[in-house]
C-alpha cells in the first residue's frame, strides 16, 4: 500500500505475507487446543469419611470428628494409562501445615478415582503429664476450620474447608 503524506511518500507493506499458509495455522491451532484440554483434566475434588477399611464414602462430608480418616477425593479423566501426580496440604485450623501427602496414579479407562487421606493423632504426654495423670487435652489443638489444597501434576487443583471437632 502506498500512501502519500505531503513531502514524504510513505510505502505500507501488507503482512498478507503468509509464513503458513491458512489450512496450517488452523491444524497448528487444532492441535494446540486439544494437547492443552487433554493435558489438563478436570477434577471434582471432595472430603469424605471412610466407608469401609482405608476407601472413602461417595459422599461428600465437611465435618468430621478428630477420631475419623478423613479422605481428599479426586475424580476426573485422564488420557488412559497416564501417570500423575496427586498433592494435597493439610492446614490446621492456626495455619500450620500439619501434613504433606504425595501420590503418583494411573489413570484408568473413563473416570479415575484417588484419593491422599488424613489421620489426626494426639500428641505423647511428656513425663510431668504422665507423674500428674493430667487429661490429654493434645486433640483440641485440632479443633476448627482445616483446608486441605490440592494439586496434580503441580497445578493447582482446589482448595477446601472443613471443620474438625474432638469433643
Amino acid at each position: 500500500m502506498i500512501r502519500h503524506t505531503g513531502k514524504r511518500l510513505l510505502i505500507l507493506h501488507s503482512m498478507h505475507t503468509q509464513l503458513f499458509p491458512r489450512y496450517t495455522l488452523s491444524k497448528i491451532l487444532r492441535f494446540l487446543v486439544l494437547f492443552l484440554a487433554s493435558s489438563q483434566a478436570f477434577a471434582d475434588i471432595y472430603l469424605s469419611k471412610e466407608h469401609s477399611k482405608d476407601l472413602p464414602m461417595m459422599q461428600a462430608s465437611s465435618e468430621f470428628h478428630c477420631r475419623d480418616k478423613i479422605y481428599g477425593v479426586v475424580v476426573g479423566k485422564w488420557p488412559v494409562n497416564s501417570e500423575h501426580l496427586l498433592e494435597a496440604y493439610w492446614t490446621d485450623p492456626q495455619g500450620k501445615q500439619r501434613e504433606h501427602t504425595r501420590f503418583k496414579f494411573i489413570a484408568r479407562k473413563g473416570e479415575t478415582r484417588t484419593w491422599a487421606w488424613l489421620r489426626l493423632h494426639r500428641g505423647e504426654p511428656d513425663i510431668l503429664e504422665r507423674l500428674l495423670m493430667q487429661e490429654d487435652d493434645s486433640l483440641r489443638e485440632f479443633n476448627g476450620q482445616w483446608k486441605v489444597t490440592f494439586f496434580i501434576d503441580g497445578k493447582k487443583a482446589g482448595k477446601l474447608t472443613f471443620q474438625v471437632s474432638c469433643g
